[in-house]
């Protein structure tokens, strides 16, 4: 059944090869918002180019817009979308609007457009992401910079999801010295904690499966690190409840070398 399907689909095409051609031409070119139209009249500036696109669309996605035109600006045809390029803000647009038809999400733009969508409370598109994100999430590991980028988009996003957690996953699997290089500033600290304390479990795990192969009963539970920070944790809480005179939790220089020295002996 499914082939004669696919045979008459092809002859269908082979008759109507040159509107087939046209209609993948119309569908490879996308709208660049650059001239208005009697229903697009809104203008959206970005640094030196301005975009035409239809205000009621924007209110139908975002809450944020719908306030902005509608209650707080009612007169207003402008509205400037600083801190972006003019590239990312049409690109942003080629996304969730259907002139004549919308751009697909890709590994390379999905951040930009989440990063939008959270910006103007877009849930419909942020929805949208979310679904791609989860479903390219393993192609997405391959460039640790993207990975990156849409980790601390959807952080903004939705930061208890479980795709939240595939990326944490992902993250946490990367190598400590590229893991490093990232800019770690940009992203929530409860992420950034999340990911380093998943790198550290999967150490603990490793070095306990390895032991258990090797049938040693007496292995380390954990690393040098780990034993270092209970430790200092141990001293910490001992320090403060025999010497409530004391207010600061850290342990005094010399205590703090011999922890230190301590566990570099380990």
């Amino acid at each position: 059944m499914s082939d004669n399907l696919s045979a008459r689909w092809h002859r269908i095409l082979e008759m109507n090869r040159e509107t087939s051609e046209d209609v993948v031409i119309a569908r490879s070119s996308f709208d660049d918002f650059s001239q208005p139209t009697p229903w697009r009249t809104f203008e959206i500036s970005a640094g030196n180019r301005s975009f035409y696109v239809n205000a009621g669309w924007l209110a139908e996605l975002s809450p944020y817009f719908a306030e902005e035109l509608y209650v707080r600006k009612p007169s207003s045809k402008r509205y400037v979308i600083d801190q972006a390029t003019p590239e990312e803000v049409l690109e942003f647009l080629r996304c969730i609007t259907f002139c004549p038809m919308r751009k697909p999400l890709t590994v390379k733009n999905v951040s930009l457009v989440l990063t939008f969508a959270n910006r103007f409370e877009m849930r419909p598109v942020q929805a949208r992401c979310e679904n791609f994100i989860s479903l390219n999430a393993s192609t997405l590991s391959r460039d640790k910079t993207k990975l990156f980028q849409v980790t601390c988009a959807m952080s903004q996003c939705d930061p208890n999801s479980s795709t939240m957690s595939v990326l944490v996953d992902k993250l946490a699997g990367i190598k400590e010295d590229e893991l490093s290089r990232l800019h770690f500033a940009e992203m929530p600290g409860d992420v950034v904690a999340e990911v380093y304390a998943q790198k550290l479990q999967r150490t603990k795990d490793k070095k306990s499966q390895r032991y258990a192969a090797a049938g040693d009963d007496a292995a380390p539970v954990g690393c040098c690190f780990t034993q270092w920070a209970t430790s200092l944790f141990r001293r910490r809480r001992h320090r403060h409840n025999n010497l409530q005179e004391h207010s600061s939790i850290l342990p005094p220089g010399g205590d703090q070398k011999q922890t230190i020295r301590s566990a570099s002996e380990r």
